[in-house]
């Protein structure tokens, strides 16, 4: 067991956690945007195919469709360009799921291929222009408010734009009925944009009900499972380590028994102060469940997460000198994949790690994990 808290470690924990919390904040709290899963991508990704798939089709082997102003030749080359860059965007989110740049330029460039099909439609009242309300929900509704604005209108301009080609190509001068059609088309999006918005409020409020702990505003254990199976993910394809810290608060059981179950709350709620206080906004922590916590920090050693429990154990001190309620904090720490390759193994041996200092301090003390292939400390 290793005690190691110099002012060394000090300083570089403080360091890095100054440096991640300039970076931009975790993707729950991000406004106005939604990070969907991997598994939701690779649903739009598979859209995405179809549809272009659907286009190749209707406009090379439907008989009697011909392009309408471009050549197959260049339709097909505009089509080709769209599922080199289609396939290249979906490794790219294979390895890196959340990236705002990938997701804004997804967008448009579905955009400028719907319009480059609308373009070449050869009825009047092409269908194609369908693939708009796709493009709209497959880019907005998946990414929150944000993007679903910018979706909305950018298929606006890009249909009124192609519609309006479409008549100067063939002659047709623009009619009252055309500007009606615009005015219409707005005034949708507008009733869209509202409708959506109190969809996604109201999405918000339940998620983030349902992710939350009622009494400490913590994480809950559902939550921290779904994260941490992230985490573990995005470890194994960038073959990073990310630490853990599985804290228990001592005699919390002669807290209740003493002071009441109010006082009990108390500390808990005290404590995930502390917690919050304490870690870096792009760290995650949990109520496991009862007097149990777990924290998640990403690019963080073994040593500086010792740091950061220590400081927790100092803070807990304080706490309870100035409130006079007598308890502390052990903590088990481990690293992934080192001490675990997975979830539940991970917390299997911080856990008894947490215990072992338990046992062998009697509360207030810190144990690291044994590696996976060790048996005995």
């Amino acid at each position: 067991m290793r005690h190691k808290n110099n002012s060394g470690d000090r300083r570089t924990y403080t360091e890095r956690r100054r440096r991640a919390d300039r970076r931009a904040p975790p993707a729950p709290s991000a406004p106005g945007f939604r990070y969907p899963s991997w598994q939701e991508q690779r649903v739009q990704y598979l859209t995405r195919y179809i549809f272009l798939l659907l286009g190749v089709l209707f406009f090379n082997f439907v008989v009697g469709i011909e392009p309408a102003h471009w050549s197959p030749a260049a339709l097909n080359t505009a089509f080709a360009i769209y599922l080199l860059f289609n396939t290249l965007s979906f490794l790219h989110a294979r390895r890196y799921p959340i990236h705002h740049r990938r997701f804004y330029l997804a967008m448009w460039v579905d955009i400028v291929i719907t319009t480059i099909s609308v373009l070449n439609d050869p009825y009047a009242i092409p269908p194609s222009l369908l693939v708009f309300i796709m493009v709209v929900l497959g880019n907005g509704m998946r990414y929150g408010m944000r993007l679903f604005a910018i979706a909305l209108v950018g298929s606006f301009i890009a249909t009124m734009l192609v519609l309006s080609t479409r008549y100067a190509l063939s002659g047709a001068e623009v009619s009252p009925g055309l500007l009606f059609l615009n005015v219409f088309g707005g005034i949708i999006l507008v009733y869209a944009y509202i409708l959506m918005g109190r969809i996604e409020r109201s999405r918000q409020e339940l998620e983030r009900h349902s992710n939350l702990d009622t009494l400490t505003g913590l994480l809950n254990r559902r939550a921290l499972y779904e994260i941490a199976a992230t985490l573990f993910q995005r470890q194994r394809r960038t073959r990073s380590t990310f630490t853990m810290l599985f804290a228990d608060l001592d005699k919390f059981k002669a807290v209740n028994d003493q002071h009441g179950h109010s006082a009990g709350d108390r500390v808990l709620k005290a404590f995930a102060d502390i917690l919050r206080q304490t870690i870096r906004s792009t760290d995650v922590a949990a109520r496991f469940g009862g007097d149990e916590f777990v924290v998640l920090l990403e690019d963080t050693s073994l040593q500086e997460a010792e740091v950061a429990a220590r400081r927790i154990q100092e803070m807990v001190g304080v706490w309870t000198r100035e409130q006079g309620v007598d308890f502390s904090v052990s903590f088990g720490l481990g690293e992934a994949p080192t001490h675990g390759e997975n979830f539940a193994a991970l917390l299997e041996r911080v856990d008894q790690a947490m215990y072992d200092s338990k046992i062998r301090h009697a509360g207030g003390g810190l144990a690291y994990a044994l590696p996976t292939s060790a048996s005995s400390g």
